[in-house]
């Protein structure tokens, strides 16, 4: 079984400093692999026709890097499911492109048992490595031995989804590692995953790792087991060795989702991240109406679950089977849309790290435009008139030119429309402003609360919410944001929620398996997450924020910028072997890049100024120059939207190359989907808490540290 490592790069003696053009990303390598050395390589040692056979799995990850024409183009004719029952095409060959699992291992084989389906040359590819025991088994297999021209490890056991941002399609990860006591399975099959990630990049990282994380730690120490028998490939090479010195070698970071479950839950009003809060997307499709400003948030797509059901391995479930929760039967609209969130998007690419007041403000700009450039005589009809969002969607649809350019355009007009009506009508505005004060211990004049006064405004703002799910959301973000509530406020806070016996097991199950208290033992409004960052005293807010409701900052962006400037505490976050001298000294007593004043946050006052941008800010659209070795950054249990807008922003910043990973993009209401589901599988390695008494009270309050 061989492995597809990139052809041996030919050494330079002089280094030199590459440019971001000459720095491809994850997503454009993953293209290469893909396209060069599975299909290309195929199309070059055969000379027919051939069909690609997929699983699940690996649909997935083909169909985030290539289109079908790319495909199509060396000369595949067909994509096939492996689960589908087939016609015979005995006169092509066969590409196999498959996940490394028991079951489409079990499929592979019978397709050659029996009646054959494929022609005289096949070529088996898998998305990472494979036990030796299906490697027996396919050896077994006589009339496929007989046909195979190739059987690979291809290494792209990952979902390039954006240019420099990965995951692995593991939200099941989440219970696997949260709900056990004992840790290897979970983490050994993202090891294998960040092997072919490493592969791609053609990286041999330097590997750290938060410390307090068994997870975290796991993982770091199989990843380095495996990189090191990865390295004795000899068709291996790694940026930063002996023959390629252009580039340093990469520093690996991994971190644990349980260290911050505050920022996933927050409300953040920058493009992605909102649409993928507040409407229905799946899979990064959304489905629009024709008719501009339509919402059809109520169908729900057949794909709307795969992420968790579908997942992952036959080795790993321990013969248990996840239930589904029921869909709602909703037809499609006839005249619906779906539509691709994705790099292929430009018009998505330009605006996704945009706060929604930009957005708005730069699609409505860009329809002036091409209005006013019209002959058809709407730029007179709207002279003088302040276009709304559907009459600007309409106006696109009637232009005869520009097409292409139009639908996009119309399309994000009609998204945007749509997350101003969610926001209008969830009363988002005040709602955000409560949890960035919570989030931050500042309000928006940059005054700080009384913990009483704090707590006022949080069940007066659940006594007004009628979403349960809502009303959960904020009591977390209450609980996370404190390090627990003072035991006076709990009740308070937990009628006002009005909890349910299941969100209370929940709650408990936070305590459990989270190590989040729910009651405040002194530490009054210290964030948990805040130990990320050692002795330092900084704090999760952005002075500097063009938005008063988007003030506060993910940890992730300041642990980040405290890697790159060589100053991330070597204690908190140790390496598994020995760092060169250029990683700093890492005491962790580094202040905040941006000091914070005496004086006010902000200068503006009421609703306006939530919106309003500030007089300095830039657009950060200059080309930037990478230096030195990438940075990958990887998290456990899932990476938010806002730390991927966060990452690009520090990568554009300091011209330094920034890899996200994780183990899949969480949205707020999937985060606290995965939190609820802690709560539905017994636990048997500890007893039940905080039990008191046989009886059932009508209304219990569920204690920490009890």
């Amino acid at each position: 079984m061989s492995t597809m490592p990139r052809q041996r790069k030919k050494g330079n003696s002089k280094t030199k400093k590459v440019s971001s053009k000459e720095q491809p990303g994850l997503r454009v390598l993953t293209q290469k692999r893909y396209l060069n050395d599975i299909f290309q390589f195929c199309a070059d040692n055969h000379d027919g026709w051939m069909v690609l056979i997929v699983d699940k799995k690996a649909t997935k990850a083909l169909s985030s890097a290539v289109g079908m024409y790319d495909i199509m183009e060396r000369r595949v004719t067909l994509v096939e499911d492996i689960e589908r029952k087939r016609a015979p095409f005995t006169d092509q060959g066969a590409i196999y492109l498959l996940a490394p699992t028991e079951d489409s291992v079990n499929r592979l084989i019978s397709d050659w048992e029996g009646n054959i389906l494929y022609g005289k040359s096949v070529f088996i590819f898998f998305l990472g490595r494979l036990s030796e025991k299906y490697i027996e088994k396919i050896k077994a297999c006589r009339p496929l031995v007989q046909r195979i021209k190739c059987l690979m490890e291809a290494n792209v056991d990952f979902l390039a989804k954006e240019s420099r941002a990965f995951h692995f399609d593991m939200r099941k990860a989440f219970q696997d590692v949260y709900l056990r006591k004992s840790r290897t399975k979970a983490e050994l099959r993202m090891a294998d995953k960040l092997i072919s990630v490493c592969s791609t990049l053609n990286e041999y990282p330097h590997i750290r790792f938060a410390n307090e994380s068994p997870s975290a730690t796991t993982l770091a120490r199989q990843l380095d087991i495996k990189l090191n028998q990865f390295l004795k490939n000899p068709e291996f090479w790694f940026h930063g060795d002996a023959n390629n010195p252009d580039r340093e070698r990469a520093t690996l970071l991994i971190l644990d989702r349980k260290d911050d479950c505050l920022t996933p839950l927050m409300h953040d009003f920058f493009y992605q991240a909102m649409v993928n809060d507040v409407l229905n997307v799946n899979n990064d499709k959304i489905t629009l109406a024709k008719k501009s400003g339509e919402n059809l948030d109520d169908y729900e797509d057949d794909d709307s679950d795969s992420d968790y059901d579908d997942e992952d391995d036959d080795d790993d479930n321990d013969g248990r089977k996840q239930s589904k929760s029921p869909k709602k039967k909703v037809e499609k609209p006839v005249d619906a849309v779906d539509i691709l969130l994705n790099e292929d998007d430009a018009v998505w690419v330009e605006l996704r790290g945009k706060h929604i007041a930009e957005v708005i403000n730069t699609l409505s700009e860009r329809v002036q435009e091409m209005i006013n450039s019209d002959t058809s005589g709407l730029a007179t009809k709207s002279k003088g008139k302040s276009m709304t969002l559907s009459q600007m969607a309409d106006a696109l649809k009637a232009l005869p030119e520009y097409q292409e350019v139009m639908s996009k355009l119309s399309q994000h007009m009609q998204i945007a429309h749509q997350c101003m009506e969610k926001l209008r009508s969830n009363n988002l505005m005040e709602l955000s402003e409560i949890e960035q004060t919570l989030a931050t211990g500042e309000k928006e004049n940059g005054s700080t609360p009384s913990i009483a006064d704090l707590m006022e405004l949080v069940i007066n703002q659940l006594k007004s919410m009628s979403d349960p799910k809502a009303r959960f959301r904020l009591l977390l973000l209450t609980i996370m944001s404190q390090n627990g509530v003072k035991e006076e406020y709990q009740a308070p806070l937990f009628t006002a929620a009005q909890i349910t016996n299941e969100q209370e097991k929940v709650l408990e199950a936070l305590v459990d398996t989270m190590d989040i208290p729910l009651i405040n033992k002194g530490n009054e409004g210290k964030s948990r997450f805040q130990k990320l960052f050692g002795n330092t005293t900084k704090k999760n807010i952005d002075i500097n924020s063009q938005y008063a409701n988007s003030r506060y900052v993910p940890p992730l962006k300041y642990i980040l910028d405290e890697l790159i400037h060589g100053k991330l505490s070597i204690k908190d976050y140790p390496a598994v072997r020995d760092l060169p001298e250029s990683h700093g000294s890492g005491s962790g007593t580094a202040t905040s890049a941006r000091p914070r004043p005496t004086g006010s946050a902000r200068q503006k006052k009421g609703a306006t100024a939530r919106w309003a941008r500030s007089k300095n800010s830039k657009d950060g659209s200059a080309d930037e120059t990478y230096q030195g070795g990438r940075v990958i950054v990887f998290i456990i249990g899932g990476m938010s939207w806002p730390e991927l807008r966060v990452i690009r922003e520090l990568m554009q910043k300091e011209s330094k190359e920034v890899i996200a990973g994780s183990t899949y993009f969480t949205t707020p209401l999937t985060f606290l989907d995965d939190i609820q589901r802690l709560a539905k599988k017994p636990k048997s390695h500890s007893p039940k808490p905080h039990k008191k008494s046989s009886k059932k009270s009508s209304k219990r309050y569920p204690l920490s540290n009890e």
